[in-house]
């Protein structure tokens, strides 16, 4: 009983924390609304009076502002908020993934936790997840910006058993899953005019997790992500804009106990995912109201492990680092008025050696700022 007050206690404080960024959110929309709604009184006019509404009305909803879209990896300015909402299609492709959690990471520190199910070590995994991520950036004094994220994923798993055989009795998966929540702080350390350094961290606040018995694992505080940005911008003619961005991160992954229901009955185990260290490049490109973006990521992944143990126990076991992984993204951004706008986005992350998957996925997303 006081375990689940104590996740009832934790689900109202995320709920509470989603809610402030909401309410910051609809009160923007409110003053849009008070500025149509007067828009809409001043039509009831006559004469040159309607024609100012009318010019003032379209000059709010179709004019496009001269900032750009918003740009990653750096601090957002003082008193700017910025809310995203994305969906994206991935497909995950794993060999001898012993049906552990795999996490894709992001640009802002963020690791979205996937489940993946296979039967043994020498099962191969398959898998499609749609994900709904909800997203929010709010910039402190020029220097400072506070961001959250929450998602949750629709997910098919086709297992492949790698006998012929059994081609036929291959288990799948639907699951519609809250995945988790977090939450992370940038600070400005060096602010020239056209050189910045940042450091940031991100951190979990809820992670559920799902094993290879389907039930899920809540973990709280379990994983952070460190990370040092280095960010060169360039200006010209005043609507064109560069920035280029290099990231050194460093994810950290706690212990997760959880139970594990069998044939022999519950057993409780202790995972933990491998650490990941790397470098992420981002060139950003803008003009007026558009912008069109290239990363780069190259990591290297630790061995998870289970009771202790490393996970796959082949070919590299003896190494602190078995996954080396290499991957690129591609997109856009466009501002469809001064307030809102909507991004499209592909990525591609591929790990080798011992931890051995392939990562697919395309994303669109809407901002509101």
């Amino acid at each position: 009983m006081v375990s689940l007050l104590n996740k009832n206690a934790l689900y109202i404080i995320f709920i509470y924390f989603l809610l402030t960024w909401v309410l910051k959110f609809v009160t923007i929309i409110k003053s849009r609304i008070n500025i149509i709604v007067l828009g809409h009184i001043l039509f009831q006019r006559k004469g040159i009076m309607k024609k100012v509404a009318l010019f003032s009305l379209l000059a709010f909803t179709l004019t496009v502002v001269s900032a750009r879209p918003p740009i990653e990896g750096d601090v957002l300015d003082g008193n700017d908020f910025v809310f995203g909402i994305d969906v994206s299609a991935d497909t995950i492709a794993r060999k001898g993934g012993y049906s552990t959690p795999y996490l894709q990471g992001k640009i802002d520190g963020q690791y979205i936790t996937y489940s993946t199910f296979s039967k043994n070590k020498n099962n191969n995994s398959s898998q499609f997840d749609a994900t709904l991520n909800l997203n929010a950036r709010y910039g402190l004094f020029d220097y400072f910006e506070i961001f959250a994220n929450a998602n949750g994923y629709y997910q098919y798993s086709d297992i492949d058993t790698g006998s012929p055989i059994y081609k036929d009795f291959n288990p799948k998966a639907n699951i519609v899953n809250f995945g988790g929540a977090n939450i992370g702080l940038m600070a400005t350390l060096y602010k020239g005019e056209s050189f910045h350094v940042v450091i940031g961290d991100n951190s979990d606040i809820i992670t559920n997790t799902m094993f290879a018995d389907f039930k899920s694992q809540m973990k709280y505080f379990g994983g952070h992500t460190f990370f040092i940005n280095f960010v060169e911008q360039y200006k010209a003619d005043g609507e064109k804009f560069a920035s280029f961005t290099s990231q050194f991160y460093y994810r950290l992954n706690l212990n997760q106990k959880y139970k594990f229901s069998s044939d022999d009955g519950e057993m409780n185990h202790k995972f933990k995912a491998g650490d990941e260290a790397g470098v992420r490049f981002l060139w950003q490109v803008a003009k007026e109201n558009s912008l069109m973006f290239i990363g780069a990521n190259v990591a290297f992944r630790a061995s998870d492990r289970r009771d202790g143990e490393k996970l796959p126990m082949v070919l590299f076991s003896g190494q602190d680092y078995n996954g080396m992984g290499v991957g690129f993204s591609v997109g856009t951004k466009r501002d469809i008025n001064a307030h809102l706008g909507y991004k499209i986005a592909f990525n591609y992350m591929n790990y080798s050696l011992d931890y051995n998957s392939n990562t697919a996925g395309l994303t669109f997303g809407l901002y509101f700022k």
